[in-house]
């Protein structure tokens, strides 16, 4: 595999441009960097690494002014997501590999659209699911593929954000309306639920309300807690819960198999197993690499670069655009939905 200097252009420059540009500087220096910032900010404020790092970069105001230097050849794409769909293609159609960030897309029929755009043409496209690529993730998968705990019976799973967190991004980030919190968390879990088992869900039903997090005087822009129940096509049953009430930022696994239980908290550094005999034990999972979400964001990066210097010119793992927003968007629905007929409707049609 032949490996390229990349030239990264960020789009949008908040704090996850930035977190995924002080990881390409801090730990992937040999893979690239950053090369242009587009924001509509004209002076976005910026962290003082990156002012060191890069004092002559760039920054424009309008993407396609980005889009249009030959110098870069990949993007990193981090607005809200009501404009995912149409930067995704004005960026695939200048000719520059994509990485962009979750929730892909705000509606089923964008996932439909950016899906058939994205399959129907030679591109590099990778969506920023890291959650995956935490240790104790990495670790579960492992776990699970080798049947440890026997065949997979039912899943429990919960997110917390806590009341520090969901106080700034649902009463600041959130009240203007250019999302809804529920995909933008949920997205990420039910994305590694999926994942971890190997499948995609079936049938959905879920309930999501608005219990605390509003302006005084103004109606709720988002709902802010939510549960979700259903079964993935491989016949395992889940559940996964969103509050915003508790007094941290948790997200807990609980895996019963026929053959014992596995349990985790993602931002943790091991996963505790209890075979049938009623036995417990700790199977450490460290970050050994270093830098932001657990050292995911290290590992999910590589794997782009990677990917990019692999030469192939299909998306990378396209199917995700559709599975990782349809449970949550199920369960704003309020009612049960068959998210894998519509799934294969899409997969089939390509």
């Amino acid at each position: 595999m032949a490996q390229t200097y990349h030239k990264v252009g960020f789009i949008a420059f908040g704090q996850r441009g930035q977190q995924l540009a002080e990881t390409l500087i801090n730990y992937l220096p040999e893979y690239g960097c950053p090369a242009a910032v587009c924001d509509l900010r004209k002076n976005p404020v910026v962290s003082p690494l990156f002012s060191f790092r890069c004092p002559d970069i760039p920054y424009v105001t309008d993407y396609r002014e980005l889009l249009a230097m030959p110098e870069i050849d990949s993007v990193i794409i981090s607005t809200y997501e009501d404009m995912h769909v149409e930067i995704v293609k004005a960026a695939i159609e200048a000719g520059k590999a994509v990485y962009c960030e979750k929730p892909i897309v705000q509606t089923l029929e964008e996932a439909e659209e950016l899906y058939r755009f994205v399959t129907n043409r030679p591109c590099q496209f990778q969506i920023g699911l890291n959650l995956p690529n935490f240790p104790v993730s990495l670790k579960l998968k492992e776990l699970l593929d080798q049947k440890i705990i026997g065949d997979l019976v039912m899943i429990r799973s919960a997110c917390d954000v806590g009341q520090d967190f969901a106080r700034n991004f649902l009463i600041n980030k959130f009240s203007g309306k250019r999302g809804n919190f529920i995909t933008a968390k949920l997205t990420h879990d039910t994305d590694l639920l999926q994942y971890l088992c190997g499948s995609y869900a079936e049938t959905v039903w879920g309930k999501t309300k608005n219990v605390m997090w509003r302006r005084h005087g103004e109606p709720p822009a988002t709902d802010d807690t939510a549960f979700m129940a259903g079964e993935l096509h491989n016949g395992v049953l889940f559940s996964q819960a969103l509050t915003s009430c508790g007094n941290g930022y948790e997200r807990k696994f609980h895996f019963f198999g026929t053959k014992g239980e596995l349990l985790a908290e993602i931002h943790g550094d091991g996963v505790t197993l209890k075979p049938a005999c009623g036995l417990s034990s700790t199977i450490p999972a460290p970050n050994l690499n270093g830098g932001g979400h657990n050292g995911a964001d290290f590992v999910t990066l590589r794997g782009f670069f990677d990917y990019l210097d692999s030469g192939v010119m299909a998306p990378r793992h396209p199917e995700r655009i559709l599975s990782s927003v349809m449970i949550p968007m199920a369960a704003i629905r309020n009612e049960l939905v068959q998210t894998g007929k519509w799934y294969r409707s899409v997969i089939e049609r390509g």
